[in-house]
């Protein structure tokens, strides 16, 4: 038999009625079972009857439903019993049971006699041998003392002080004061409870001091969930238990009031675990030798809230590059919190590379230190020379660093950059003795810096341009040693601003157009105006711009088709070669296109010599790249009087929207990927618009093809006019089994709901049905009316009706008039007709209406 949809079940019982309740559970006694566990919104009356009836297998199966909103108000009656047996299935699980879990507890207050909480299966063990904090946070208010205690334990700091209090009384009110005074010695409560706690054990009326107190944090607040601040720290070999135990950090861990030498002592025995080095760090008051330990154990895990000795920098090696990043965090917080001032650093820790390399420029501090000491080396390039090259190898520290190039300053004297590089494609951060070069070069003043411009080499002026932003005087500086080519170092990265693309553009230079090209994100039309050597300034020269060599080879090795198509309007037969070497050209219009352009710059022998031509970059073949029958319009057009014209009159109509709606046609033929692809070339090759006007009309003369209606569909441009046939033709595309026709009928939504059967499984018809629904295509009486098999179709309503979408809401109560029509007229309230309508439905191929008729057939 087919199984139930859930909701169908739900649907189906509440329209049923209270009535027919108890007589349709007992006789549809498995359809009951399956919707008691479901999630499906459950009407009172089903689980009056359920619990009147004391069903066992019913109410367990009730029991173990997931707690969504709409079964939450069942599950928290099952609570409010007080069943010993319910109680573990009611609390565990997943999901957002807080509420439905303190219900449980207080249920529990009915019977707390019945020795089944305490069994080895019951609510109480479980929760003893649990310390998830989600199952132990309610449990903190449990009329079971030994199980508010382990909650207290594990979790109490996560709690403030009126939870805990709130948690003794609990255990008072359910244990008595031995119980009471057994939590004094729980580590997790804050000082006030524990005080109270200690009051209240030795008072005549403990219920009245507990009950009577107000609890607040030591700063006279309610404290706030998560750790205890100013709780007692554990003592003695309790603390050093604890401690040995800790091979992860532990928030929280109370440390106020700890004695510190019996750490140290202890550490010193025998080097304490990881974790309790790092729990110990995030003390204020740690001594410096075990936040030394924890550091040396795991550098990149010290706390933020740890001290921070300066032997932390002055007993670390700092040579080795691999903790040069955790240098780097210990200066930016050391110094941003000063505990670390910048001119001692600068004296006294070493190396001097790996500490300027280190520091947080962007700190006032910082730069205001350091320069100081760029002061010193003024605009002598042979001191910053010698500072450059002394950088790598220097042992000593960065104040001695500087004193040292300004006494070898001499050796430099007259010389060059040291080993000078060109700029690099894509432009990567500085790094090493580089990178400390240029932000102390940053530093400087504008004079120093402009003097220093001409003896930097083309690498660090690209940094300069690209990271440091440098002033339009330096920027004028480097022009002028270099020329205007120098700022093709800018563009070299992908990230490269829009604007700072068309200021480059404005240069007019084929150097900077050629990286622009490789190496930035250009629109198509800049990319159309470089190759094709269109200048943006008419006052920069005559004649269009030269490509360079550099951006041919590019090209010649690039398969990107956004880098070749360009190419179309260059007019350059190097261009035209290589594009029609490297990809294919799709459209009549884009063929003639690029033959015109050549014709146009270059006359037409080039155009003979590109027909003529057997060999292409990237081709194998002999065979030519362009279709015979355009090469044969073309040779035609060469040998006419007025050729050019000709071929330009050609053109004109491979690019009219006749000849588009044509191409899109032909191609929306094939398969919709086809089509898809087709529309792109169409967009590449002869402009991003459409004719719609044209479309239109060619679809009213012969209707276009549903795969290009579907695509055409997704252009924000669509006239609104064609949108409803589109949505037609989406409707029959995703049809999971009408066959699509490119010619014959083309059936409506209602047609394809008649002629065939909703598939059997959940969510593929509802996709479809949606779809449909959401065009307005169908109706929910349609699918009542029409819809195959009757089991989907009544599911489907029924999720509809659950989901209760407000633009449909009149739909809704029209259809629930029709049922309800419908049902009264073949069912009735007899329980007999429910129970043969409910077990003809899961193999009945009908309709709905087709289903009761035969079930009032059935029992007449």
């Amino acid at each position: 038999m087919a199984p139930f949809d859930e909701s169908l079940l739900s649907a189906t019982f509440r329209l049923a009625g209270p009535a027919l309740a108890p007589d349709l559970m007992a006789r549809l006694r498995e359809e009951a079972m399956a919707l008691m566990a479901g999630r499906e919104p459950l009407p009172d009356y089903l689980v009056d009857t359920a619990l009147a009836t004391g069903d066992a297998e019913l109410i367990w199966a009730l029991a173990g439903c997931t707690p969504t909103a709409e079964r939450l108000p069942a599950l928290l009656r099952l609570a409010a019993l007080g069943y010993t047996a319910l109680g573990p299935r009611l609390y565990r699980g997943y999901g957002h049971r807080q509420e439905l879990r303190a219900a449980v507890l207080e249920g529990a207050k009915r019977n707390l006699d019945d020795p089944d909480w305490h069994e080895p299966d019951g609510l109480v063990e479980f929760l003893l041998n649990t310390s998830g904090v989600e199952e132990l946070l309610p449990a903190l208010r449990a009329p079971f003392p030994a199980v508010v205690r382990h909650a207290l334990k594990t979790v109490g700091h996560k709690v403030d002080a009126s939870e805990q209090l709130a948690a003794c009384r609990a255990v008072l009110a359910h244990g008595g004061v031995a119980e009471l005074a057994g939590l004094d010695g729980l580590h997790t409560l804050r000082p006030a409870v524990a005080e109270l706690v200690r009051r209240a054990a030795a008072a005549p009326d403990p219920a009245a001091v507990l009950e009577g107190a107000s609890v607040t944090e030591d700063d006279g607040t309610t404290a706030a969930p998560g750790p205890a601040p100013g709780a007692p720290a554990p003592s003695g070999a309790e603390l050093v238990h604890q401690l040995r135990e800790m091979t992860w950090t532990r928030e929280g861990f109370p440390l106020d009031g700890v004695d510190w030498d019996l750490v140290l002592a202890e550490h010193r025995r025998e080097p304490l675990p990881d974790g309790a080095l790092l729990t110990l760090a995030s003390h204020r008051d740690c001594p410096d030798e075990i936040v030394l330990a924890a550091y040396r154990k795991s550098p990149r895990h010290l706390p933020a809230t740890s001290p921070l000795p300066w032997r932390l920098l002055a007993e670390s090696d700092w040579s080795d590059s691999y903790f040069r990043f955790d240098l780097s965090r210990l200066l930016r917080r050391g110094i941003g919190e000063g505990a670390y001032p910048v001119g001692r650093v600068l004296r006294e820790i070493s190396p001097a590379r790996a500490v300027l390399g280190s520091l947080p420029y962007e700190e006032a501090p910082v730069r205001e230190e350091l320069s100081g000491l760029v002061a010193g080396l003024g605009a002598d390039f042979a001191a910053w020379r010698a500072l450059y090259s002394l950088l790598p190898r220097f042992a000593g520290t960065g104040t001695e660093l500087f004193a040292a190039a300004r006494e070898q300053s001499a050796k430099h004297r007259g010389k060059t950059w040291p080993r000078p590089l060109a700029p690099e494609y894509p432009v990567s951060e500085p790094d090493g003795s580089r990178a400390v070069f240029l932000r102390l070069y940053d530093l400087a003043a504008e004079d120093v810096r402009l003097a220093l411009a001409e003896h930097l080499d083309h690498r660090s002026v690209q940094h300069l341009l690209v990271h440091y932003k440098p002033s339009a005087a330096l920027r004028d500086r480097f022009v002028a040693r270099h020329g205007v080519s120098v700022l093709a170092g800018i563009a070299s990265s992908w990230e490269l601003p829009a604007e700072t693309i068309a200021e480059l553009l404005l240069h007019d230079d084929p150097e900077i157009n050629a990286k622009l090209y490789i190496h930035t994100s250009l629109s198509p039309e800049q990319r159309r105006q470089i190759l094709a050597g269109r200048r943006s300034r008419p006052d920069s020269g005559e004649g269009p711009l030269p490509l360079t060599e550099e951006l041919f080879a590019e090209l010649r090795n690039s398969g990107r088709r956004h880098w070749l198509l360009p190419a179309l309007e260059a007019g350059d037969p190097r261009l035209a070669r290589i594009l029609l070497g490297k990809i294919k050209l799709h459209t009549l219009a884009g063929q003639l296109l690029l033959l015109v352009r050549v014709w146009e710059r270059h006359g037409a022998q080039e155009v003979r010599a590109l027909l003529d031509e057997t060999e292409f970059p990237e081709r194998r073949g002999k065979k030519h790249p362009l279709p015979a029958a355009t090469r044969k319009v073309v040779r035609s057009a060469l040998e006419a009087a007025d050729g050019l014209a000709e071929l330009r009159e050609r053109l004109a109509r491979a690019r009219s929207p006749e000849s588009q709606a044509e191409y899109l046609r032909t191609a929306a033929a094939g398969r919709p990927d086809q089509v898809t692809a087709a529309l792109e070339r169409l967009s590449e090759e002869t402009g991003p618009d459409l004719p719609w006007k044209e479309l239109t009309a060619e679809h009213h003369r012969d209707p276009l093809p549903d795969a290009l209606l579907v695509e055409l569909a997704k252009r924000d441009d669509l006239p609104e006019e064609l949108r409803p046939d589109c949505q037609a033709a989406e409707v029959r595309l995703e049809h999971w089994d009408h066959a699509h026709r490119l010619t014959g009928p083309r059936p409506t939504a209602l047609d394809l709901l008649r002629q065939y059967q909703l598939p059997a499984y959940v969510y593929g018809y509802q996709e479809w049905l949606n779809l449909a629904m959401s065009y307005g295509h169908l109706t929910l009486s349609d699918v009542l009316r029409e819809a195959r098999p009757a089991r989907v179709a009544a599911a489907y309503l029924a999720h509809r009706d659950q989901e209760a979408r407000e633009e449909e809401a009149e739909q809704l109560r029209g259809v629930r008039r029709e049922v309800a029509d419908l049902v009264a007229t073949h069912l009735g309230e007899d329980p007999e007709a429910w129970t043969v309508a409910m077990r003809l439905m899961p193999e009945f191929t009908g309709t709905l209406p087709e289903l009761l008729a035969t079930t009032a057939a059935v029992i007449s």
